[in-house]
């Protein structure tokens, strides 16, 4: 057995039946500028009873490679070159109506959003029974597999009669892979499937998932941007860079010997309460347009170990069961021993700034007992109290930055908006430095507004897309007199962007929003914050739209930023990010604190209930499902 593995090995074949095969496919779009190929010479085999999935950063063309292989690519787009093998045959050879009978029944999909998709006039026991009435089911056939399916996700029977409106997101999701499993094919293609849900309701998903696919034996192709979930959920691991896959292998060899340099600094971008890290590396730069791709490695414009070769020729993937594209480290060197820049930690620490006379540990804000109680439902007379923040009292002290964590739905947001001054609570009070800023009308003032800003969750809409990066910096610092004359604006302009790392300023103060990647759209929101030179700084969410090469950074800032003597509230579900950027959190459940402490006690020895369930579902590449 020895020797046949080995042979295989050295013939490049697995010993595992292969269900698909995907060889050398490219594929693009034709636009009225020329054709964009956003899938470049991909090739991959999926075994029989695997997940494989296939991670990269957004614009990767990951999505292209879904819509390809399951015959969905069409036009502008098109398949360029290339064979999707399945069981043998080439889907791309086939007929419309060959590809019609192999959909469902062999091969299925769950693009992106959906659960957003269902049609929401239709039961969802109708909307399955439809889709297997097409396969020649009858009524009684039909109804009893929807109900077996839906039980497997865990739904109750009662489902079968009830809209979509009537479920929750995460019902509804389950609903989708429900139906996507109703004709028992034998792969399953889900692309980025718990997009958009809370992390408790993501973790039982996958979770379950996991346990049908095993139970009844099929493969999955997942493709997905969230590189810890896919860690804890994969059998084989395909990375995905400007079009291109740069590392394969099993999870455990990407995850304890990754190859590929992108590979590697990922894993170490990557907070984990697994692996306690005392610093997050960052991958200065964002990948190439597809529009524009290098001739030569297209991540050596962004790598720290290039070598000349690097420069001027294109790696192919080389190896065995484990692949990657590399002319470094296929030369034999360690991608993870070798020494990084200081760019890749972040930059120069943060020395300058305002510092304040206290000392760290004195309150900067006190929110004594805040509740914020909603009318909801219908009509003048059918209208119910809702709860969403009951009573919660907390203080902010100088210099550290205090993590307010919770799922969907639990008041975290909305206790955001109240001390951002964009809410009206119906009760409580609310204090900075001793101040009394507890009416809505005293939260609304140049004055409040100087000791207190927000960085809001998503960079891409909280910047005018009418102006540039200067005019953002500017305008605070006009309205609250923070300058004397035009040279001290230039100045003091340059200086907040060379703090938020967007440096040598003149790069970058000319931009318009839409010409900045993610994280330079939220690193300029957080210079927009700083440029009152805020007591306290409210984060909501700040990092959870950004891609995982360039959340490390933002991250990174907002530990510098406790240097200049403000307290930090970080609002977030993920507590993973917690564990690396926090010196204290509170856990909120239904508008309730209910736990609180220094965010490594709290993690090491949660008490409550929730807070265990928080742990247990945070999305980890050191665990596995």
């Amino acid at each position: 057995m020895k020797m046949l593995k080995s042979y295989l090995a050295y013939l490049h074949v697995s010993p595992m039946a292969s269900v698909m095969s995907v060889k050398n496919l490219v594929a693009g779009y034709y636009t009225p500028t020329g054709v964009i190929v956003t899938v470049t010479g991909v090739s991959f085999d999926v075994n029989e009873g695997e997940i494989f999935a296939i991670v990269g950063e957004s614009g990767c063309g990951k999505s292209t490679l879904a819509a390809a292989i399951y015959r969905l690519l069409k036009p502008p787009g098109k398949v360029f070159h290339g064979k999707v093998l399945f069981h043998g045959r080439d889907l791309l050879e086939l007929n419309e109506e060959e590809v019609r009978k192999i959909r469902g029944k062999e091969i299925s999909y769950v693009p992106q959003y959906a659960m957003d998709a269902l049609d929401p006039v239709s039961k969802i026991g109708k909307l399955m029974k439809r889709f297997l009435e097409e396969h020649d089911y009858n009524e009684g056939e039909a109804e009893r597999e929807v109900v077996e399916k839906l039980k497997m996700m865990r739904l109750p029977e009662q489902v079968v009669n009830m809209y979509p409106m009537e479920l929750s997101g995460g019902m509804r999701q389950r609903v989708v892979l429900a139906t996507s499993m109703l004709l028992n094919p034998r792969l399953v293609i889900l692309d980025e499937p718990t997009t958009g849900l809370d992390v408790l309701v993501q973790y039982g998903i996958l979770k379950d998932l996991k346990q049908v696919q095993r139970q009844l034996g099929f493969s999955v192709i997942i493709i997905s941007h969230d590189l810890p979930m896919i860690m804890m959920l994969a059998d084989r691991v395909s990375v995905m860079y400007a079009g291109e896959l740069v590392e394969v292998g099993a999870r455990d060899q990407l995850l304890e010997n990754p190859k590929h340099p992108y590979t590697s600094l990922l894993l170490r971008s990557v907070p984990s309460i697994m692996k306690r890290r005392d610093k997050l590396l960052t991958i200065p730069g964002s990948p190439p347009l597809l529009t524009s791709l290098p001739k030569a490695c297209r991540f050596s414009p962004r790598c720290p170990f290039k070598v000349d070769a690097c420069e001027e020729g294109h790696p192919v993937l080389a190896g065995n069961s484990h692949t990657w594209r590399c002319f470094v480290t296929q030369d034999g060197r360690d991608v993870n021993s070798l020494s990084l820049p200081i760019d890749y930690f972040g930059g120069e620490e943060v020395t300058e700034g305002k510092t304040g006379t206290a000392s760290e540990g004195d309150v900067v804000m006190e929110v004594r007992n805040l509740t914020k109680v909603f009318r909801v439902g219908r009509g003048l007379i059918s209208k119910e109290d809702l709860v969403a923040v009951n009573n919660v009292s907390f203080t902010l002290r100088r210099n550290l930055i205090t993590a307010l964590v919770g799922g969907s739905g639990h008041g975290k947001s909305t206790i955001a908006r109240i001390l951002a001054g964009i809410e009206r609570q119906t009760s409580g009070e609310v204090f900075v430095k001793g101040k009394d800023y507890s009416s809505f009308s005293s939260r609304n003032t140049r004055e409040y507004r100087s000791e207190v800003q927000m960085i809001f969750q998503d960079p891409y809409s909280s910047l005018d897309p009418r102006h540039t990066v200067k005019w953002h910096i500017e305008r605070p610092l006009r309205l609250h007199g923070k300058v004397k004359n035009d040279e001290e604006l230039e100045s003091k302009v340059r200086e907040i962007l060379n703090v938020v790392g967007l440096r040598p300023a003149e790069r970058y103060v000319g931009k318009l929003p839409h010409q900045l990647s993610g994280g330079e759209r939220q690193r300029t929101a957080v210079a927009r914050a700083l440029a009152v030179e805020p007591e306290v700084l409210i984060a909501d969410e700040p990092v959870s739209m950004l891609d995982a090469s360039v959340r490390a950074g933002v991250l990174n800032l907002l530990k510098k930023l406790k240097g200049f003597g403000m307290s930090i509230l970080y609002i977030t579900h993920d507590l993973a990010t917690v564990s690396y950027v926090a010196d204290e959190m509170m856990v909120i459940h239904n508008g309730q604190i209910v736990e609180r402490g220094e965010v490594w006690q709290v993690i090491n020895s949660p008490s409550h209930e929730y807070t265990k369930a928080l742990i247990e579902a945070v999305p980890d590449p050191y665990k596995r499902l």
